[in-house]
């Protein structure tokens, strides 16, 4: 049987839809059994993590399996509950706004008090009034400086500095105006020096330097310097006192210590030279 193309032409466009339509719900199956399967296992992940959840640390109806964690405030014993209570707001109110004091004072309170410590050695070898370091540890620097020179054979000078008259002036005014006297002193000698200088208080009214790399003449302009200043100071002030300065120097012979010990010698003659010009003008201004 002989079949028109108007007869075709319909059973195909048919055929054609069928096909597509069959496609269609193919397609559309398959998306809705991803969608139940995705469904499902969101399920399950929901499950799995209540199932987490209810064995947490939050949840103080669930099964203890950490015998050793911290119990909840619900299960907290009445009385500890208190006292941290208590514990929390005495910290509240001294240490307001400072989170950190407060936790320093809180795990001080839980912790069972320590042993007390040993007083600090942080001012041992400082001079209390001025800063500087005290007579034992000026020689401590000397000696570590003296191992230096005998090693390398640079110079160093010793200088040492007495307040003339100052036992005096505190026998008549009393301890505090020497106390109001020396930190004066001690911050022009710390001030004028190098960074690498040493300045000690070696004695109620003395003083000493140490001055590395540097000889008798560069120390000189040093001595110079603290001089002017002091005396200007002193003489505005109307204080009666001046100031004798001995100094010595060495590359490592003699020792520095030997150097110290010179630059002593040396101060106490200034001290006589100042004593005899001290009587010469009374006898002028008694004459």
């Amino acid at each position: 049987m002989d079949l028109s193309q108007d007869v075709l032409l319909p059973i195909l466009l048919v055929t054609i839809a069928a096909n597509v339509a069959i496609v269609v719900v193919l397609l559309a199956s398959g998306r809705i059994g991803r969608d139940r399967g995705l469904t499902s296992s969101a399920a399950q992940a929901s499950g799995f993590e209540r199932a987490i959840m209810s064995t947490s640390y939050s949840d103080p109806t669930a099964p203890d399996r950490w015998p050793d964690r911290p119990t909840t405030d619900d299960e907290a014993d009445p009385a500890e509950a208190a006292e941290a209570t208590d514990v929390a707001e005495a910290v509240e109110v001294t240490d307001a706004g400072q989170p950190g004091a407060m936790i320093g004072a809180l795990s001080t309170a839980a912790a069972p008090a320590p042993e007390p410590e040993p007083a600090s050695d942080a001012d041992e070898g400082i001079d209390a009034l001025t800063g500087l370091p005290d007579a034992a540890a000026f020689h401590r620097l000397v000696a570590d400086e003296e191992a230096r020179m005998a090693r390398y054979h640079h110079p160093a000078t010793v200088i040492v500095f007495e307040l003339d008259g100052f036992d005096r002036l505190v026998e008549r005014l009393g301890a505090d105006a020497g106390d109001r006297l020396i930190p004066p002193v001690a911050d022009t000698l710390r001030r004028l020096g190098r960074g690498a200088d040493h300045v000690a208080r070696i004695g109620p009214g003395r003083f000493a330097a140490l001055l590395p790399e540097t000889d008798e003449i560069a120390a000189i302009n040093y001595i110079e310097r603290v001089r002017r200043a002091c005396e200007l100071w002193l003489e505005s002030g109307a204080i009666a006192l001046r100031l004798a300065i001995g100094w010595a120097g060495t590359s490592g012979d003699p020792s520095l210590t030997d150097a110290q010990r010179t630059a002593t010698e040396r101060m106490y003659v200034e001290l006589r030279r100042n004593a005899r010009r001290g009587g010469d003008d009374e006898a002028l201004i008694a004459s």
